[in-house]
Formats: C-alpha cells, structure tokens, sequence
C-alpha cells in the first residue's frame, strides 16, 4: 500500500499547483479588464503602471524582456477579494454567483435581441423542406 501513496501524493500536488496556475491566468485577464474599465470611465492610464509584469513577451522580437513594473497590483486586489469572499461562507459566495450568472445571462440576452434586426427570414423559408427522396 504504501507504493501507491507517493504517486497519489504527487498527483494532488501536481493538481494543486495546476488549479494555481489556471487561477493566476484568469485573475491577471480580469485585470486587463479592470484596468480597460477604468481607462473607459475616466482619463487615468492605468495599463502601464500597474498591470504589466516585471518580465513579458514581446511578440515581435520573440525573447522576453524586462518591462521595468514591480508587481500586477489589481490581481492581487481581486485575488484577495476572492479569498475573503471564500472564506466568509458559502452562503455569500452563492449569492455572488448568482449576480455574476444573472449580469452573464442578461448581456447575452441584450447582444442576442438587438442582432435580431440583423436575421433575414428569407433564409427561414420553407422552414421544412419538402422531402425530394424516399423513405427507407
């Protein structure tokens, strides 16, 4: 039994640093879009300050470069708004969710109505076909 518990214990390592790195990802995109919120809303440009990473990837010369930014801070500002969330209860975290899923529903929901001046009913008609073959 105990051959098995190193690879078991690997494996929820291996998984627990994977859940990290996927959460990273998405908490630095939602900070792009909270820094083109705030470009949006008023005159501050914020993507230079505060946003960049120390090293990044520049896509024309294909080498990372030093930028000369210190640290992502509106991902650290979500990334904990997160934690507190999680850890004030799953009651509230629901709740959130909730919002979050009902705001998502709505702006599908305001991009599907307004494209339908867009759809051609033409293209719907004869919405059956009739059969030109047999049944077999």
């Amino acid at each position: 039994m105990l051959l098995l518990e190193y690879p078991a214990f690997f494996i929820g390592w291996l998984s627990a640093l994977l859940y990290q790195l996927g959460a990273s990802i998405v908490v630095v995109r939602w900070s792009h879009y909270v820094v083109h919120l705030t470009d949006l809303v008023s005159d501050y440009n914020a993507t230079r300050s505060i946003v960049q990473a120390p090293v990044a990837w520049n896509e024309t010369l294909g080498i990372f470069e030093v930028t000369g930014q210190v640290i992502n801070l509106p991902s650290i500002a979500i990334t904990i708004a997160i934690t507190i969330l999680l850890i004030i209860g799953i009651r509230e975290t629901a709740i959130v969710n909730l919002i979050l899923v009902v705001i998502k529903i709505t702006i599908l929901l305001i991009f599907i109505f307004s494209c339908c001046i867009y759809v051609d009913r033409n293209n719907y008609s004869p919405f059956f076909p009739s059969n030109l073959g047999l049944i077999m």
